[in-house]
Order: structure tokens, then C-alpha cells, then sequence
């Protein structure tokens, strides 16, 4: 059993938007408390304005490594490298939050498990946390579904000149990597083929995607992503012969199952806390103090990323199918598209 009377101490890498959410979830956690945030610059002004909103401190990165239990890397993937790296040398550090996608390689995933030396580390899908959506996937464990279905469209992110070098994709990869997790759990066995039925492009980056998976046994989800919408929306349905199960994501998770509201089997009125942020840190929490496993771990964050490789590969081929073996493990979905 978890001792709540022991006080984890967590550290922020990062000062966005992930970043705040993830500091926000644990002001709203239990038995936790905020030790610092920590960005490549000790100037930074966002990562002071997150300091005096949350009330600690803006610390460097070995400052932060010697002062936090567990870490939250809530930076673009292409930094993450470089931040687990910095906190490696931690004494203190048991355990590590990163942001999905982690890197913008499948390869490069790989490589982060080894740089802290066993040390575990969760993927970051608060939506795997959500009781409304976990209320959802384990009904539709119990469903043999002939239509299973994920729709999402989101502002587009006007993120600027560089990218999709930095972030390893267009909406395949955000909010993409947030949400294939899901796609997959509720699929209930591993992805064998990828198609990307219709795809739109932008400045190099998919910003619509239509996308077919197939798992292994036959079962298929489509998956509808999109850039550009007025509000975030999200949905997840599924249905077989007997049942419906459907939860919507955003603003907040709220599940029907046959046609019934179903209310969350945990959680409070907290808005995090019904969009799984705050579950996901206390299991950081947890899994820091020895008390659970990382979950997801990397390999659910490299089996996102690999649907997302594949997708790529299937808009360079026209919507072919393909074998989500064959993604490539060295290139990132945005470097997928271009070649």
C-alpha cells in the first residue's frame, strides 16, 4: 500500500502548456508537492510566470535533479534526450514522466529507457488515467465490436517555422501520440497493418489524416484526426451486435454506454483529475516509491509512434496498407513524408 503520509517531491522540465497541466495535477494530487521548474534557459520568462503561479521555484536542471523524487519532462521530443540526461546523474531521482511522443523516432524512444539506467519511466497518456475513458475500454473489453471508431479535431497548433523537425510530425503525432494509446487498448491486441485512407498536408505536415488499423485477430478501428477545428473535440465509440460504448474526451471525459450516462468509477469534480492528470501523477508518485509499475511505459509511447511511422509511410504509398513492421524505426513520421 502506498504510504500517503510520505511527500513525493516532483519536478517540472518544461514551461508550455504540457508543462503547466502536468504542475497543476500535482498542486491537485495527494502526497506530492512541487520542487521546482526547470527550462534550458534560467531567464526564461514563461518558466518564472509558471513559478509564481504554481510558488516554487525556477531551478537549473542539476538543481532540480537534486531536489525532486520523481520528474516530469514535459518538453517538445526532441528535447527530451537532453533533459533525461541532465537529471541522470540524480542520486535522489527514482523515476520519470515524459510527454508523448518522447522522441521523434521510434529508435529514439529506445535509447531514452538506457539513459537512466534502469531507472523506470512512465509514458505520459493522462487519458489512459481518465475514469470516464477507463469506464469505456473496459466495457468495450467485453464487446467483440464491428465498429470502433476514434474522431478528433483540434486548433491547429501554429507552432512556426521548424516543427515538424521538432515535435516529429503534423496531427499523426499532435495530439496524435496522446490518443493512439487509447485506439490501441481498446483495439486489445497489437496493430498488424496501417492505412492511411485520405490525407491532407500543410507546409510538410499531415494535418488530416483518415487511418485505418488493422490488429492481429481482425480487428479494426478508424481513426479521424484533424487540424484546424474552431474547439478541440473528441470522441471514442464502439459497437457490436448487443452494445454501444462511447465516451467523449474533450472538455472533459464523459462516458454512455448504451445510451445510459455512466458516471466515472473514481475521481472527483477536479477537471484534471477527470482528464487522468492527476491519477497520472500519483502513480508517478507510486511507481517512484516502488509501490507500482510504470504504466504506460515506453513501449506504449514506441507503439504510438510506430502507428504514426506507418500512417506516413502509407500517405507516400498512396493509402496502401502497411505492415507496421515495416515502419522505419530511424526516421520520424515529418521525415517519413518529405523523402
Amino acid at each position: 500500500m502506498w504510504n500517503h503520509a510520505a511527500v513525493t517531491s516532483v519536478g517540472i522540465v518544461g514551461a508550455g502548456r504540457a508543462a503547466t497541466l502536468h504542475a497543476e495535477a500535482v498542486r491537485a494530487a495527494s502526497g506530492v508537492t512541487l520542487a521546482g521548474v526547470s527550462t534550458r534557459s534560467p531567464v526564461s520568462p514563461r518558466a518564472a510566470a509558471l513559478a509564481g503561479a504554481m510558488d516554487c521555484r525556477v531551478l537549473s536542471l542539476t538543481e532540480l535533479a537534486g531536489a525532486c523524487d520523481v520528474a516530469v519532462i514535459a518538453t517538445p521530443p526532441a528535447a527530451c534526450a537532453e533533459a533525461l540526461t541532465g537529471l541522470a546523474p540524480s542520486g535522489r531521482l527514482r523515476a520519470v514522466l515524459v510527454e508523448s511522443p518522447p522522441a521523434t523516432t521510434v529508435a529514439g524512444i529506445a535509447g531514452l529507457g538506457r539513459t537512466l539506467a534502469g531507472r523506470p519511466v512512465m509514458a505520459a497518456v493522462n487519458l489512459l488515467h481518465a475514469p470516464a475513458v477507463r469506464r469505456v475500454l473496459e466495457t468495450v473489453a467485453t464487446m467483440d465490436p464491428h465498429h470502433l471508431e476514434l474522431r478528433l479535431a483540434v486548433p491547429h497548433p501554429a507552432r512556426g517555422r521548424g516543427a515538424g523537425r521538432a515535435f516529429g510530425g503534423g496531427v499523426t503525432v499532435d495530439p496524435g501520440a496522446g490518443f493512439w494509446p487509447v485506439v490501441l487498448a481498446a483495439l486489445g491486441n497489437a496493430v498488424e497493418s496501417v492505412a492511411t485512407l485520405r490525407h491532407g498536408t500543410a507546409d510538410g505536415l499531415d494535418c488530416a489524416a483518415e487511418v485505418l488499423l488493422q490488429a492481429v485477430g481482425g480487428r479494426r478501428a478508424r481513426v479521424d484526426l484533424r487540424w484546424g477545428a474552431p474547439v478541440a473535440e473528441a470522441a471514442l465509440e464502439a459497437a457490436d451486435s448487443a452494445h454501444v460504448a462511447r465516451v467523449d474526451m474533450w472538455p472533459a471525459p464523459a462516458a454512455e454506454i448504451d445510451g445510459i450516462a455512466a458516471g466515472p468509477a473514481s475521481g472527483s469534480g477536479h477537471l484534471l483529475a477527470a482528464l487522468g492528470f492527476v491519477a497520472q501523477i500519483e502513480r508517478l508518485a507510486r511507481v517512484g516509491e516502488g509501490e507500482a509499475r510504470p504504466w504506460p511505459d515506453l513501449a506504449v509511447a514506441s507503439s504510438a509512434l510506430t502507428v504514426a511511422a506507418a500512417a506516413s509511410l502509407s500517405m507516400r504509398r498512396g493509402g496502401a496498407p502497411v505492415r507496421v513492421a515495416d515502419a522505419p524505426r530511424g526516421a520520424s513520421p515529418f521525415e517519413i513524408l518529405g523523402t
